[in-house]
């Protein structure tokens, strides 16, 4: 007895303590400090890798810029720094690093970044501690289901109904649109993004009259999919959805395509949305329908540093190679865009004052316009650009073309739907 009474009061001064020093970090503040720190968690290495990639050359070129643009707080010149923890694409690891962040390095905000699976984490921690948050690249719903009050975080994507609407579009495209009489086969993991797609497509299909051939939600990791790709072949499917990390994608799609399975119209979220990713799926990829959040044609620039998207990817090019900035590199420079705009309307170093910047921001980034002016249950956020797009062979290489604009028609085509993907290509 007197063991477990030693736990529980163990566990009840480590939880005082924790709640302390939080009240503690937050009462001091930063308010008499010469230099500002931003804590930044990159899935560098993983499974989501491919989502962070870029992450160190945006972090470059910010500190580049404010080398000759200090920051300003209450018109007080501050140095800043960016201090980048790699996730592994772990989100256990994801929490213990931000509590470092916060608890170690004493950052005055955190970034929360690159899918649900590292962004949610993170901002629980930031919410814990009572630290401002700028999150994006996450869908909204997604991260907005994940807790019931928002109070420190500030989130800036698109909403899955957005996906939704664009997926339906480039079903539409490949003949399955609303009264084709269209199956539409789900393929979703049972984690955070997945259930949050799952349940909204579930929902929205039903509305416009498909039908839903749902095996259920797998858990993430699988290698077998046998049973899924079965029931797709079964049941006939004319059109796969779903969002899923690059191994458990190659595994499922390997699988349905050796069931003999043929699908008119493919798309898929997250792991086709990266050139890396897509050429290490190699053939499977060509035809995949996918979001496009971010291009180097559309007409968006930074208000802060002036450069357009298509001079920061002729910037990433000249650096890479020739390989095209991708997608979330794009957003990686905007959170840091949306930092120091927040630092440079802040009054002082206060999280109170800094929390107050951020929800006020109204600026032009390389993604387009950010305000976050918008609520979804306990979270505020800014909606951000969304548009279909196909990886389609150029010159012998996958690239990504964007195939409808209709829910933005301000950003430019790129090319055309071609039908055909590795389900029914001969």
């Amino acid at each position: 007895m007197r063991g477990k009474i030693f736990g529980i009061c163990r566990r009840s001064c480590v939880a005082v303590f924790t709640a302390f020093a939080a009240f503690m970090l937050m009462s001091c503040g930063n308010a008499g400090q010469d230099t500002i720190r931003i804590g930044y968690v990159n899935p560098t290495t993983g499974a989501l890798a491919g989502n962070g990639e870029g992450c160190d050359w945006v972090v470059a070129r910010m500190e580049e810029y404010l080398a000759g643009h200090p920051i300003k707080v209450n018109g007080e010149e501050k140095a800043c720094e960016i201090i980048v923890y790699d996730s592994e694409s772990d989100a256990n690891k994801c929490s213990e690093l931000t509590q470092k962040l916060i608890e170690e390095d004493n950052v005055d905000m955190i970034i929360a970044i690159q899918t649900p699976n590292t962004v949610i984490p993170v901002a629980e921690v930031a919410e814990r501690y009572e630290v401002p948050c700028i999150a994006t690249q996450s869908p909204i719903d997604s991260l907005a289901n994940s807790r019931d009050e928002f109070k420190w975080t500030y989130c800036s994507f698109y909403t899955l109904d957005d996906v939704y609407e664009s997926q339906r579009a480039l079903w539409t495209a490949a003949g399955c649109g609303v009264g084709s009489g269209a199956k539409v086969g789900l393929l979703f993991a049972n984690d955070a993004d997945g259930t949050a797609w799952h349940e909204l497509f579930v929902k929205r299909l039903a509305e416009d009259g498909y039908t839903v051939v749902d095996p259920g939600q797998y858990p993430s990791g699988t290698t077998d999919f046998t049973n899924l790709a079965n029931k797709f072949k079964t049941e006939g499917i004319d059109v796969i959805a779903g969002t899923n990390i690059p191994p458990d994608f190659m595994n499922s799609y390997n699988a349905i395509i050796s069931a003999g399975v043929e699908a008119k119209g493919v798309t898929m979220g997250k792991c086709c949305l990266l050139q890396s990713d897509v050429e290490a799926l190699g053939d499977l990829a060509d035809g995949i329908m996918t979001q496009v959040w971010w291009a180097p044609t559309n007409p968006y620039s930074s208000e802060l540093t002036g450069i357009s998207s298509e001079e920061l990817d002729k910037a990433y090019r000249a650096d890479h190679d020739g390989r095209v900035m991708p997608q979330p590199a794009a957003y990686a420079y905007e959170a840091l865009e949306l930092a120091v705009h927040t630092f440079n309307n802040s009054s002082s170093l206060e999280k109170e004052d800094i929390r107050a910047a951020l929800s006020s921001l109204d600026v032009d980034t390389v993604i387009g316009h950010v305000k976050y002016d918008q609520k979804m249950k306990g979270l505020t956020f800014a909606r951000t650009v969304l548009c279909g797009g196909q990886w389609q062979r150029e010159d012998g290489e996958l690239t990504l073309k964007i195939i409808d604009n209709s829910l933005h028609p301000e950003i430019p085509l790129t090319g055309e739907y071609q039908p055909g993907n590795a389900t029914n290509k001969k």
